[in-house]
């Protein structure tokens, strides 16, 4: 699975958002760029879809705190959450400042000198790359789901890292099963919490075929036969 949306959970989630306010600049001092955008936005219900459905999802106001006011959590900027690449900045190496305001605001100074600066800069000036998008973490007991599991709510995340994106990750897999084996298969290989199986049991319930004049009519030739017996005593 590629993005998990469960409580508990210790996979990455990312969110990506359209960069409504962005600004790429020349620095006042030295020979670098400023890039500040809205990396992500709160008290902004938007759909999700997973392997179960879709769902609504908002990040509360105060949802980042924790991670900016930890001096120790490192994040990073991508482009397109390329890890293995050379980040474009980093808060322990001072060049990414992150606030809440209450929105997500990223201040990256950029090193002009680096070719992957000068084509993040061309595309989004262009309007080639329209997105920002975080990855993070929810902490244990830091979200909440309504009684049917279609809405959540997450009060904190971990954050881990930002990017610059052409396009957000999509939180649905794109493989297709070739058949129920693979698929059962796929299931085993993933740890599910109380949250997950609840939401697959509701997948699952949603989609069987509405039996009950079937049972209806079970019911009543079982009376029937009952009635028979009871006759031929």
């Amino acid at each position: 699975m590629t993005i998990t949306e469960r409580i508990g959970s210790t996979d990455t989630i990312y969110r990506s958002y359209t960069i409504a306010d962005f600004e790429f600049r020349d620095d006042t001092e030295g020979d670098g760029f400023t890039f500040e955008g809205v990396a992500s936005v709160v008290d902004t219900p938007y759909t999700v879809r997973d392997r179960w459905g879709e769902f609504t999802e908002t990040i509360r106001a105060g949802a980042f705190n924790k991670t900016l006011k930890d001096s120790g959590a490192d994040v990073a900027l991508f482009v397109n959450h390329q890890h293995q690449s050379v980040p474009l900045a980093t808060r322990s190496a001072g060049t990414l400042n992150l606030s809440a305001d209450p929105d997500l605001r990223v201040v990256a100074s950029l090193d002009r000198e680096r070719p992957s600066v000068l084509d993040v800069r061309s595309a989004v000036t262009r309007g080639e790359m329209r997105q920002m998008s975080i990855g993070f973490t929810v902490p244990k007991a830091r979200d909440n789901w309504n009684d049917d599991m279609s809405e959540r709510e997450i009060s904190e995340v971990a954050l881990l890292e930002t990017s610059i994106v052409w396009k957000g990750a999509n939180p649905h897999t794109s493989g297709s099963m070739r058949s129920l084996d693979e698929f059962m298969a796929s299931l085993v290989d993933v740890e599910m919490d109380a949250d997950e199986i609840r939401r697959a049991v509701t997948f699952f319930t949603d989609r069987l075929p509405d039996r009950s004049a079937e049972f209806a009519e079970r019911d009543r030739a079982d009376r029937e036969r009952l009635e028979r017996k009871a006759r031929r005593i």
